[in-house]
């Protein structure tokens, strides 16, 4: 763990508070990401560091009815300061269980830091006695019903789906599937889009014994990530044999694979069974 998630880590840990203690996420992202990047740093989980004084949590002048809509990492941490202010505070998830985006981030073996996060969040959660609504959809007719004073909609992101022919077949799906289980990959498996996701997507079922192949338009893969983390993921690529091509856009899915055309024109066919 780290004093930059949580600056009371030693303080807690002397206090035997070990569930209390804000699990790093060693993503480098916000600390040395930014460092190396010349930015102040922050925190992809401790919003308050470097601003301190800016995101102090004092008790609420006048105690408000919060409702939150959404159980993802922004819905909790919502709930969470919330409540510490002070305020009455319900939190409604449609799904049946919190974390949202980072259930299926957190499945992969080397995400075991995410998968600890979403247990602090709801560990904190449950000692403010926050009253927790999972399994229904929060409309606004029950928004209507529960009056309350304030609405924090905190429902998260979608993944983008590119338009191209072919991409509503059946084997295509999401990263999100893949990783929760709701679909099976092949044994052949193009991934377009080499970002973060993408990447570690590939990484994560190359380990499985796929061949996987990146189509990534951009001139590298994982350009969104920071420089340290992304020189390991790209030597755990290639150890694990994943192909990566790049300049590359994906122009149409057949029942062959995924038709790409690169920068100069050039025109190939990349098979897979799954997208």
């Amino acid at each position: 763990n780290s004093p930059f998630a949580d600056p009371e880590l030693p303080k807690k840990a002397a206090e035997g508070r070990l569930d209390d203690i804000r699990p790093c996420l060693y993503c480098n992202e916000a600390c040395a990401g930014n460092l190396s990047r010349m930015w102040h740093i922050s925190c992809q989980v401790n919003a308050a560091l470097g601003r301190e004084r800016e995101y102090e949590i004092k008790p609420a002048e006048k105690i408000k009815r919060v409702l939150i809509i959404g159980g993802g990492p922004g819905g909790m941490e919502a709930a969470r300061v919330a409540a510490l202010r002070g305020h009455d505070v319900t939190l409604y998830e449609k799904d049946k269980k919190l974390g949202g985006q980072l259930v299926p981030a957190s499945v992969p073996p080397f995400k075991q830091s995410i998968k600890d996060q979403v247990e602090y969040l709801k560990n904190q959660i449950e000692k403010l006695g926050i009253k927790i609504v999972l399994g229904r959809e929060a409309t606004p007719g029950l928004v209507k019903e529960l009056k309350p004073d304030v609405v924090i909609l905190a429902t998260g992101a979608s993944p983008l789906i590119p338009e191209i022919p072919g991409v509503d077949v059946d084997k295509v799906t999401t990263a999100g599937d893949i990783l929760l289980g709701k679909k099976e990959a092949g044994e052949k498996i193009v991934i377009i889009g080499g970002g973060e996701v993408g990447s570690e997507l590939a990484w994560f079922l190359a380990e499985k014994g796929k061949k996987v192949t990146i189509v990534e338009m951009l001139y590298g893969v994982a350009m969104d990530m920071n420089l340290f983390s992304r020189f390991y993921l790209l030597d755990k690529l290639a150890e694990l044999g994943v192909e990566v091509l790049t300049t590359m856009t994906a122009e149409e899915i057949t029942d062959e694979g995924v038709a790409t055309v690169d920068m100069s024109g050039n025109r190939q066919v990349v098979a897979a069974d799954t997208v």
